[in-house]
């Protein structure tokens, strides 16, 4: 709040200031016009004064430098006025004189000293165009990189960044966990349906092997036939089992090693959000004053 009202109060003081500079220039003008030379030239050089002059407006500044320019030629001083015209002509190239507020000798020493600097006024208005068409320029590509900056800030602001790590341990887990992992689901998917058909081709064939083998007992005293019938039926059995687990083994261990190959240490995934409301806050610091702005 103190801030605030420092502020206000240095915006007033300039406009005061400003207010008695332009009351001052009207001043001047009244003298010259009633012909009180003296006191015209002495006002006009206070309020041209860099250090003490209140004049800061090019259109203003031009206009004091008419008028004194006048009252040197109606006072005689044609040299000093062709002085101050000049250096009016070369900071307001275009400037035009007006016979409503300065008398027709004024005018006339101004033309003449534009007619001299003719050449040297077209090279700088040439080259106010090309310092203007820079600026121009400058200030469209500012414009441009801060549309830039705001759309990536926006870009940003709406995505949301999940980074997802992976481990090397889970990687070495069957039935495509790896592949799952590493963001590979067709061939998970595959790994995980051929392991769990050969597991359970294990499991089923090894089961009815111990089953049939559990009626050895109940077949003890039938005919040579049935026993070579029971035995060969568990060998072949045990077999399938034994096939069935040796091919899970195997696709296991491939699945193991295919993942630790194309092993992803970690996934980044973007999600796009709504943009969060802009938070302000005041930033105080050693000499800063500002405000930050957070989403």
């Amino acid at each position: 709040m103190p801030f605030v009202i420092v502020a206000l109060a240095l915006f007033l003081a300039g406009v005061e200031a400003r207010a008695d500079s332009l009351g001052e220039l009207q001043k001047a003008h009244s003298a010259y016009v009633a012909q009180r030379y003296e006191d015209a030239e002495a006002r006009l050089r206070a309020l041209l004064d860099p250090k003490s002059g209140g004049l800061s407006d090019p259109g203003t500044i031009a206009d004091a430098r008419m008028y004194l320019g006048a009252v040197l030629v109606a006072e005689g001083r044609r040299e000093e006025a062709e002085a101050v015209f000049e250096q009016l002509l070369l900071d307001q190239p275009e400037y035009s004189e007006d016979p409503l507020r300065i008398r027709q000798d004024a005018i006339n020493t101004f033309i003449d000293v534009r007619s001299r600097l003719r050449e040297r006024l077209a090279r700088t208005v040439e080259q106010n165009v090309k310092q203007a068409a820079l600026e121009k320029a400058k200030q469209e590509a500012d414009q441009q990189r801060a549309a830039l900056r705001l759309a990536t800030l926006e870009q940003l602001a709406s995505e949301q960044v999940i980074i997802e790590r992976h481990s090397r341990w889970i990687a070495l887990l069957p039935f495509g966990v790896g592949q799952f992992q590493n963001g590979q689901n067709a061939l998970g998917a595959t790994f995980l349906a051929g392991e769990a058909l050969l597991a359970a081709g294990s499991v089923v064939a090894t089961s009815l092997g111990l089953r049939d083998e559990g009626h050895y007992g109940s077949v003890q005293h039938a005919n040579d036939d049935a026993v070579v019938q029971l035995e060969n039926r568990v060998k072949s059995e045990v077999l399938v089992g034994q096939i069935f687990a040796g091919s899970f083994l195997f696709v296991a261990v491939a699945g193991v090693v295919h993942a630790q190959i194309t092993f992803v240490p970690e996934r980044v995934e973007i999600r796009k959000r709504p943009i969060p409301p802009l938070s302000l806050a005041p930033s105080i610091g050693p000499g800063t004053l500002g405000i930050v702005g957070t989403f």
